[in-house]
């Protein structure tokens, strides 16, 4: 079977779930905004010319990162980022979807897997990507993820080998032995690592030899200073909308690479800003949507809440993009020596 993007299926399934949410769920989810997103670390610019220490995210194996998740993935999957990640704009008059499989192009480059290799996803999610980038190269994929209702459903999927998918934490042990992996990748998961000295370890231990690892993830870039109000209160309101936990310096990234034993090939960012017009857009006709219905006593008023809550501060979103404040795909390759 061919991988397909998103269909209509998942979007009446993940519609059917929203509007079936239990009471725990629903407060669990709204609840979580507080505990996960305030006081969040971050490390600029100055902090690194300071040489001020890295701080990781405390929350990032927390089970209120697991309850956020459970209904946020029905939120993205009505859009069109069923995958859980904002590709960079590789072609603008492509669609979000389009541009994620353009995106993941680049990715299946950099890993330079071979045909029956094998390779781990962290933060698979529902195991789309992955199993896009087994389509791609030929490859055995594996994930893991925090959030068991995903992992579910990758198990659903005829594509992907159900035995390789296992609900994971890669703030712990990775439960694998050294040298497995041909390569290993992780699109935008990362700003929930609480030790990074720890993960990147790990992951370097269960590559084989001359394997690579690709992130693609939330970076603060030179412009932003912590502050600045405008500037502070735009990050504050992204974050909230992409529910990122740490924001680090780009260069924070580089050198948990090279910390970890990691030969650095390349490290870019890439903006998003054009795809992210077009999903908030979409977004913005749903929460008009839900809120008539919900007014008209349709569908129950949390679900309505559930989308004012997520689509909250869209606008603050393009704006840190279009000051560039952040990238939501800074994307760095290392490659274990040989």
């Amino acid at each position: 079977m061919k991988h397909k993007p998103t269909t209509l299926k998942d979007r009446l399934g993940a519609l059917w779930g929203l509007l079936t949410i239990s009471d725990d769920d629903y407060t669990a989810y709204m609840r979580s905004y507080g505990e996960l997103f305030i006081d969040s670390p971050e490390n600029t610019k100055a902090d690194y010319e300071s040489a001020v220490p890295l701080r990781g995210y405390p929350q990032g194996s927390s089970n209120e990162l697991a309850e956020l998740y459970k209904v946020i993935h029905l939120l993205c999957t009505l859009g069109s980022v069923e995958k859980m990640y904002m590709p960079p704009t590789i072609d603008p008059d492509q669609s979000v979807l389009q541009n994620q499989i353009l995106f993941e192009r680049i990715v299946a480059s950099d890993l330079q897997l071979k045909p029956g290799e094998r390779f781990l996803d962290l933060g698979c999610g529902c195991g789309a990507i992955a199993e896009h980038m087994a389509e791609l190269t030929g490859a055995i994929p594996s994930g893991v993820n925090l959030d068991r209702s995903q992992i579910e459903k990758a198990w659903r999927n005829p594509n992907l080998p159900r035995e390789n998918f296992a609900f994971g934490d890669f703030n712990k042990a990775l439960e694998f032995d050294d040298a497995t992996f041909d390569a290993v990748y992780a699109i935008q998961p990362m700003t929930y690592v609480s030790n990074h000295d720890f993960t990147f370890s790990e992951v370097f231990r269960v590559l084989k030899p001359g394997g690579r690892f690709v992130i693609n993830d939330v970076a603060a870039l030179d412009a932003y200073d912590r502050d600045d109000e405008h500037k502070r209160t735009l990050i504050q309101h992204t974050r909230e909308l992409t529910v990122f936990g740490g924001f680090w310096y780009y260069k924070y990234w580089e050198d948990a690479f090279r910390a970890a034993g990691f030969e650095l090939i390349s490290s870019v960012g890439r903006p998003a800003v054009e795809v992210i017009k077009k999903e908030v857009a979409l977004f913005d006709k749903y929460e008009a949507a839900f809120k008539l219905l919900a007014k008209l006593h349709v569908i129950p008023k949390k679900t309505d809440k559930l989308m004012q809550r997520m689509n909250e501060n869209s606008q603050s979103y393009i704006k840190a993009e279009e000051e560039e404040l952040l990238t939501l795909n800074w994307h760095c390759v290392g490659e274990k020596p040989a």
